[in-house]
């Protein structure tokens, strides 16, 4: 089975699930602004602001769901898609190839992005006790770790990763990339696009 997997952040749509979610989610009053203080004095003593997702921490995950829901509706977040990756989309589907969604962003998040024709999305998963969101990450894909993530796909979905294509944007990509066929470099940030020139990769520009 062959497969298009495809980056979410920067390289489906512009900037973040998250950065279009959370301002969102505070202008109606959904979300505490109080809320970011713990995440903001953990991100800045572990050096990393990329550790936790404490600002949803005491919220149950039907209400963060039903929150996700309500912001990512099938009509905005066709929108939000670049009409390049949507036609991109559409022409590896007619193909044959399985579409997979790999994200850094909550999977309560990415998930709403699954009607666009993702066979599997993975993205971060936020732990939960009882119902309730701890903030704490269980797994974070970006980086090497989604290079783990599309082999561990690799076996139990039978995917020919050499006949795969791979889309993504970041620096950090570029290990996931390396694992397909056929890796694309959408939107490439400089390093990114350095790297995959040095490399002979496609470069594309969606809008």
């Amino acid at each position: 089975m062959k497969a298009a997997i495809f980056d979410l952040d920067g390289t489906l749509i512009k900037y973040s699930a998250e950065r279009r979610f959370l301002p969102w989610a505070v202008s109606t009053l959904r979300l505490c602004p109080a809320r970011f203080f713990p995440y903001v004095w953990r991100s800045l003593k572990d050096g990393d602001f990329f550790s936790s997702k404490l600002y949803y921490r005491g919220i149950p995950v039907d209400r963060v769901e039903e929150m996700a829901a309500a912001f990512f509706s099938p009509e905005r977040v066709r929108k939000m898609v670049f009409r390049d990756a949507l036609a991109e989309m559409e022409k590896r589907r007619k193909e044959g190839f399985q579409l997979i969604l790999l994200t850094g962003a909550p999977q309560f998040l990415a998930d709403r992005f699954r009607p666009l024709g993702f066979e599997k999305v993975v993205g971060s998963k936020v732990e939960a006790r009882d119902g309730i969101l701890t903030g704490e990450l269980l797994d974070y894909p970006p980086g090497k770790r989604k290079r783990e993530i599309l082999g561990e796909l690799s076996r139990s979905m039978g995917l020919n990763l050499e006949e795969s294509y791979g889309y993504g944007n970041g620096y950090g990509d570029r290990f996931f990339l390396e694992a397909v066929g056929h890796p694309v470099a959408v939107n490439p940030s400089r390093k990114l696009e350095k790297y995959a020139r040095e490399r002979g990769w496609p470069l594309v520009r969606w809008r």
